[in-house]
């Protein structure tokens, strides 16, 4: 009977059979450790590889995709998080039905990570948020849009509106809109406060898709 060759003795093509042979003899997790023990590097290699192309995926799905309306929400109310998800999607898959053109890739951003209060990390947060200039409408309770109005952090409705402000001259109380008096958007479950004041930060450019906005939830 032919001795076994001990693998330091086997020639590459040998050592490579020998070990696929190892691997399918083996299961679940001494599997995981074998490969890991004897193709680190390689696993290595291929995670590095699968990340960058994702990275660059979703990179170049970013670029191509227009931002219909990026929007902010204070204080969002959720019992856990599989009901924020639901609600998110919700109200961003129906604003993107009313507020898109269909003709290419779109999508509606919606921020509700955001918090009031004076821990720092959360006015840091804040502060990026309305200072970026990537969100369009910042929804938050009386006491917080105080706050940043008193900064000037939002722009005034008729200069947001123009021309087209006496169209929605009746949704507006000294110049603020409440969000809660909306029955379509209490319907969303996102806040439980009233009032719901949204605020356009100073670097919003967007009027079409506001004034959508504004046709979606109060007409």
């Amino acid at each position: 009977m032919e001795a076994e060759k001990h693998e330091s003795d086997m020639t590459p093509g040998e050592k490579r059979e020998k070990r696929l042979e190892v691997i399918r003899s083996l299961h679940g997790r001494k599997r995981a450790e074998y490969l890991w023990t004897y193709y680190k590097s390689w696993l290595l290699i291929l995670l590095l590889a699968a990340l960058g192309i994702a990275i660059f995926v979703c990179s170049f799905r970013d670029r191509h995709t227009r931002v219909v309306l990026s929007i902010a929400v204070a204080d969002t109310d959720f019992a856990d998080a599989g009901e924020a998800r639901e609600k998110e999607k919700a109200l961003k898959n129906d604003l993107l039905e009313a507020l898109g053109d269909g003709k290419g890739r779109e999508r509606i951003d919606l921020d509700t990570s955001v918090r009031s209060g004076d821990e720092s990390a959360m006015a840091m947060k804040r502060m990026v948020v309305i200072g970026s200039g990537n969100t369009d409408l910042f929804i938050c309770g009386l006491e917080t849009y105080r706050d940043y109005q008193e900064q000037n952090a939002f722009r005034d409705w008729r200069d947001v509106l123009g021309d087209r402000y006496e169209e929605y001259a009746d949704l507006f109380e000294n110049g603020t809109l409440d969000l809660s008096k909306s029955s379509r958007w209490e319907s969303y479950g996102l806040t439980a406060y009233s009032p719901a004041l949204a605020g356009v930060p100073r670097d919003s450019g967007k009027q079409e898709e506001i004034c959508g906005f504004l046709d979606f939830f109060f007409r």
